[in-house]
């Protein structure tokens, strides 16, 4: 047998751009045994014959590997053995978490890149929460957090540079999420929560490696409406995204009813609340990235300020045109709580003051 196409060795490829293998028969045997493993697990064992162009292809092997990359296991090491009479071919690759179609390097676009689909460039407030993933290295040795923040000081731009700290060095390759929200800025530069901060950057360093800034540009608008999700994005790890537009809730219910006693009764009922979110105007890269929202298996609601989620969301329904034009756009989706019981007192655990209630005031 010939191999004259395969996924390079030790490389690393993004899950949906796996390179398919292609053999070329090179003499009398006609079965070729395929063995696929993760570690010593082997996960698929095949045996194929070559068509009647003496070619025979492997392909789509991201679909087969899907399974085994999770939130816990986002990057993973394959290995192959190809079998054909007494010749036997072997070799292995690595894969990234990837359910977007990404015709580039992975082992370059990721020593540039944030794991994100909202290419360098994001809308954020001081009330929202932001996370930033990358794929670490052990070559990389310890990581600096880098930032640029620009400010309003007495109704002057002042530009003040700095780091969110450092990421130690990791014993093996792996995917790592941390902390780019305002309040992580502010905090790290020393400046009040109440300055005016116009826009800042975040990019990495370590040894041999340096990401691209990705810019978060600070809203200011008072919306009316604001919703806050947080959600795994087409990589694996979480972002967030804030719908700014009008939010409408419909409540419907399903009965079952029955004659009892002479009386017309109820005698089950299915409640069920959603919701209908407009996204707020976006420009057009701003669509394009929320893709991964709407097709996300795991999303919650949080609340603005708080370290963890709310409560676990399912949508139910999009309504999305993206356009060319050159004007914001914008999109609806309808979305329920993911647990059964719609039934809420979301009053219950408040007092006479509300969540913004300053408790040292005297």
């Amino acid at each position: 047998m010939l191999v004259t196409q395969e996924p390079t060795l030790n490389s690393l490829y993004f899950q949906k751009n796996i390179p398919d293998i292609i053999l070329t028969k090179n003499g009398d045997d006609t079965l070729v045994t395929f063995e696929l493993k993760k570690g010593n697990d082997v996960i698929l064992l095949e045996k194929y014959v070559y068509d009647t162009s003496n070619t025979l292809r492997i392909r789509n092997l991201g679909d087969v590997l899907e399974k085994y990359l999770n939130a816990q296991n986002l990057l993973l090491s394959f290995s192959y053995t190809i079998t054909e009479g007494v010749s036997t071919h072997t070799s292995s690759f690595n894969v990234l978490k990837c359910d977007a179609d990404m015709s580039v390097d992975a082992n370059v676009w990721t020593q540039l890149n944030f794991l994100t689909r909202s290419y360098l460039e994001k809308r954020t407030s001081k009330n929202r929460n932001e996370y930033l993933s990358f794929l670490q290295k052990t070559s990389f040795g310890a990581v600096t957090k880098h930032f640029n923040v620009y400010y309003l000081l007495n109704g002057v731009v002042t530009q003040l540079a700095g780091t969110l700290g450092n990421i130690a060095a990791s014993a093996s390759d792996q995917v790592t999420t941390f902390n780019a929200s305002m309040g992580a800025l502010v905090t790290a530069a020393g400046l009040a929560l109440s300055t005016d901060i116009l826009q800042y950057e975040i990019w990495l360093t370590g040894t041999d490696f340096e990401t691209g800034k990705t810019t978060f540009l600070v809203d200011t608008t008072p919306y009316r409406d604001a919703k806050y999700f947080v959600f795994t994005n087409c990589f694996g790890v979480l972002e967030t995204f804030t719908a700014t537009g009008k939010v409408e809730t419909k409540k419907t219910a399903e009965y079952n009813l029955a004659n009892i006693d002479n009386h017309y009764r109820k005698i089950t009922q299915d409640f069920v609340a959603e919701k209908t979110a407009n996204s707020g105007y976006l420009s057009s890269s701003e669509m394009d990235w929320t893709d991964d929202l709407l097709r996300s298996y795991d999303i919650s609601t949080y609340k603005p300020g708080s370290t963890g989620s709310d409560e676990e969301i399912t949508i139910t329904s999009i309504e999305k045109t993206d356009t060319e034009a050159n004007e914001l756009q914008s999109f609806q989706f309808s979305y329920r709580h993911a647990k059964n019981n719609h039934l809420e007192f979301t009053n219950a655990a408040k007092g006479i003051f509300d969540d913004t209630f300053d408790e040292t005031y005297d």
